[in-house]
């Protein structure tokens, strides 16, 4: 497949004088590189100042922290429950995101200022009541048709007197292209604020307060509110801007956030956080890698598809897909970085490889997972979670869809993907019953099903993230010439199948082992309660999550 690829992209080959307009200068192997993508090309020719930015972020902070909060604020390092508000370890970071906005979006700052403070005003006027959500949705969804429609509100076209303003718009003229990451998290406030004041109506003030103390887990930092005071403009403007997330996540959630600043996370550690750096440069050196030598992006958009095979194609739209993973994994793995450095544990948005995926539910838990996480505690699950979740996919995926771009393709994208969890849905539920999975053959079973899905997800996502020339990629992959190929294709692709159930099984038993050993250690420690233990069979690491290992969902 590399070597198919590899000489498909020659520049011996006929068709490399058709695109090679798209290429830049490289330097490995003497070859020219692909940086035909926008948004790598601009990451990547940025990375410099990126990385110059973080150093300096996080050394300022540091220093403010040994210099300032230790001095002027020793009440909250010795107790943090007690100082409630605009958090001591909130304060650099206030005056830093405000600054780091005003250079990026220049004037425009104050849209960003207007949207997000009506955000908060909607919030704590009306947060509590039951139709508040629907308030804020409405408000949220509103800014981001107005900011796509206006295209970052010109100055002249609202008063011509104005139009000098528009020379100011800072480094990011169209701040509104990113502004859809901050959406999520005044999503995340208001919603947050919102169920505080409802915890209020069936618990005390004293009793809510006293679960803020020492969170144990990560579940504990999102679902578990944070003090009144604590909703306040100071830790939500800093919360919406902080620099190592602001451009492109991952999504935390406000209580998390504020739960961090109060409680660092022991999870951050500076080994962890090397090791990490480590593994992004590696991601970065294979993206370098990658771009020498095939030329799938360029070959892509060039989409001119008469003269190569349909072998060659389905392996440019594979790799097309494999450069869409990657290249979101280094730039979100790099703002976790920044992040970790500077204390804040987020969730690793791409937690497997795309090409170690089978169950359609299960790639959309792993890819963007920060975001898929945001989806079900504040969409998902507030329009009925399990009992509505036929309808519920459905309007997700158009949501999702709606926040990406305006534009029909994406919609129709959603739709097929909406369309497809139906069959994966009805068939985890049939086959998951014991009569099929106490069957011998019921991993070729799985497996059979599962080929179907991974193409499935091949042509759903080509259709929304590809290029203009998808359709006669796809015309050509599926014409009669190309029958041969999806045959072969489908029988490797069920082989391989085989060698991903047995990684998960290994997965399981590593996971089954670990918690056995936490259970043994619990049992025998003194201050444990003596509750006696029932297992029954769904404690099987090989039998319990069978049903799950479906290769039709998880």
């Amino acid at each position: 497949m590399i070597y198919t690829m590899y000489q498909a992209s020659s520049p011996k080959r006929p068709e490399y004088e058709g695109y090679k307009e798209e290429l830049s200068e490289g330097w490995m192997f003497g070859r020219m590189m692909d940086l035909s993508d926008g948004q790598w090309d601009t990451f990547r020719s940025h990375l410099p100042a990126f990385a110059s930015l973080m150093f300096l972020y996080v050394a300022m902070n540091w220093v403010f922290r040994l210099a300032v909060v230790r001095r002027v604020s020793r009440e909250f390092l010795q107790t943090p429950t007690k100082v409630r508000g605009f958090l001591p370890t909130l304060w650099f970071p206030f005056l830093f995101a405000t600054v780091f906005a005003i250079i990026l979006s220049g004037v425009s700052t104050v849209f960003i200022l207007a949207f997000t403070g009506v955000n908060f005003i909607l919030a704590k006027r009306f947060g509590g009541r039951r139709w508040a959500p629907a308030v804020f949705w409405v408000f949220n969804m509103a800014v981001l048709f107005a900011n796509e429609y206006y295209k970052g509100y010109e100055f002249g076209r609202m008063l011509q007197s104005l139009a000098w303003l528009d020379q100011w718009r800072g480094v990011l003229r169209r701040w509104d292209v990113t502004f859809n990451i901050t959406m999520l998290r005044m999503m995340s406030f208001a919603m947050d604020y919102h169920w505080r004041v409802r915890q209020e109506d069936e618990a005390s003030v004293q009793q809510i307060d006293a679960l803020v103390a020492n969170p144990k887990t990560e579940k504990d930092r999102v679902e578990r509110s944070c003090f009144a005071q604590d909703y306040c403009f100071a830790n939500y403007w800093a919360y919406l801007l902080y620099p190592p997330l602001y451009l492109t996540g991952p999504i935390i959630t406000f209580n998390s956030f504020v739960s961090q600043m109060r409680y660092p996370s022991p999870a951050i550690s500076t080994r962890h956080t090397i090791v990490y750096g480590l593994r992004l440069l590696a991601s970065a050196l294979l993206m370098e890698l990658i771009l020498h030598t095939v030329y799938c992006v360029a070959i892509s958009k060039w989409a001119q598809w008469e003269t190569f095979s349909a072998y060659e194609i389905s392996l440019f739209g594979y790799m097309r897909l494999s450069f869409i993973w990657l290249k979101l994994l280094i730039i979100w793995r790099f703002a976790r970085f920044w992040a970790m450095a500077d204390g804040i544990d987020t969730v690793e948005n791409m937690r497997r490889c795309m090409s170690n995926n089978y169950s359609l539910q299960q790639f959309w838990r792993d890819w963007h997972c920060s975001y898929n996480k945001w989806l079900v505690r504040y969409v998902y699950i507030p329009l009925g979670g399990r009992k509505t979740s036929t309808w519920n996919t459905f309007v997700i995926f158009t949501f999702v869809a709606l926040w990406h771009d305006l534009t029909m393709r994406l919609l129709q994208w959603a739709w097929i993907i909406a369309l497809l969890f139906l069959p994966e849905g009805l068939a985890t539920w049939y086959f998951g019953k014991p009569r099929w999975t106490s069957k011998p053959y019921f991993r070729l079973l799985c497996s059979l099903g599962g080929t179907v899905n991974i193409m499935a997800m091949m042509i759903a996502n080509l259709v929304g993230f590809g290029d203009e020339g998808v359709e006669k990629m796809l015309a050509k992959i599926f014409s009669r010439s190309g029958f041969a190929f999806l045959a072969v294709a489908y029988v490797i692709l069920n082989m391989y199948l085989q060698v991903m159930f047995e990684w998960r099984e290994y997965e399981y038993r590593k996971e089954y082992a670990a918690h056995e050993a936490s259970l043994a250690q619990w049992e025998m420690t003194d201050t444990a309660p003596r509750v006696p233990v029932t297992r029954s069979a769904s404690d099987s690491p090989t039998l319990t999550k069978r049903q799950n290992r479906s290769g039709i969902g998880e």
